[in-house]
């Protein structure tokens, strides 16, 4: 595979796992890779959960509070974040290390699961939910029909989403990482809060979601993954074709 890492210094890497012209993949710590990359854009990530998930060899998804803390921390290098959790670990975990947001979107699903929601919150970017359109509720209404009469095709993006559902066994896009998120959901957090040939990083980067979301969206985008079967997993998802 063209582009696989086979270079360490001081135990971290020189060169990154994979490169195209549209992403780069980072196979290491968060912590140590970070410092060595340029400008960003946009830091867009879904962080480990901290609950004991058994997902790496070589991170502990069992951190104290302190320690989880201090890990998000890392981010406050970046002015512009959009971070994904659930309610529960927002408050006790992201606003600490974070701060208050500027923002906040939901994203609602339905789930066998007792958690069926999560929160994306913004810091230094605010979503332009004109962005994208949904379509009108009423389109009975007199008002909304000379709208639609005037080329109009719906009404601003609400601030919470229940038209995604979450990525099943059965989905055209499940990887082998049990905690992927939807590729629509990503794209939709970087339609309203990039430009088109913006930088994306995801520091926790998992099976790639982000980055492949991103080269569809026509952006590049950064990776970091600690785990190498996860980066081997993201770099096979930027080898398909981009959906444009």
């Amino acid at each position: 595979m063209a582009g696989v890492l086979g270079a360490y210094r001081y135990g971290v890497a020189v060169k990154p796992y994979f490169e195209d012209d549209a992403v780069q993949i980072w196979h290491g710590d968060c912590r140590e890779v970070m410092p060595t990359l340029g400008p960003v854009d946009l830091v867009l990530t879904d962080p480990p959960y901290n609950i004991g998930f058994s997902l790496y060899a070589s991170y502990s998804d069992t951190l104290t509070d302190t320690e989880y803390v201090m890990l998000l921390a890392g981010l406050r290098e970046f002015s512009r974040i959009a971070i994904s959790q659930y309610p529960e670990e927002m408050m006790r975990y992201v606003v600490p290390a974070l701060g208050p947001p500027v923002h906040v979107s939901a994203w609602c699903y339905n789930s066998m699961n007792p958690r069926r929601f999560r929160l994306v919150n913004y810091y230094g970017v605010t979503p332009d939910y004109a962005r994208i359109a949904q379509p009108y509720k009423n389109p009975t209404d007199k008002r909304i029909q000379q709208r639609t009469a005037n080329g109009s095709v719906g009404s601003p993006m609400y601030e919470w989403w229940a038209d995604i559902d979450i990525v099943k066994n059965v989905s055209e896009e499940k990887t082998a990482h049990p905690c992927q998120l939807p590729e629509r959901l990503i794209g939709r957090i970087i339609t309203l809060t990039t430009d088109t040939a913006q930088t994306i990083l995801d520091p926790f980067m998992g099976s790639g979601t982000t980055l492949r979301a991103a080269k569809d969206l026509g952006r590049k985008a950064i990776g970091i993954e600690i785990e190498e079967r996860y980066c081997e997993i993201a770099a096979k998802r930027m080898a398909q074709a981009v959906l444009l």
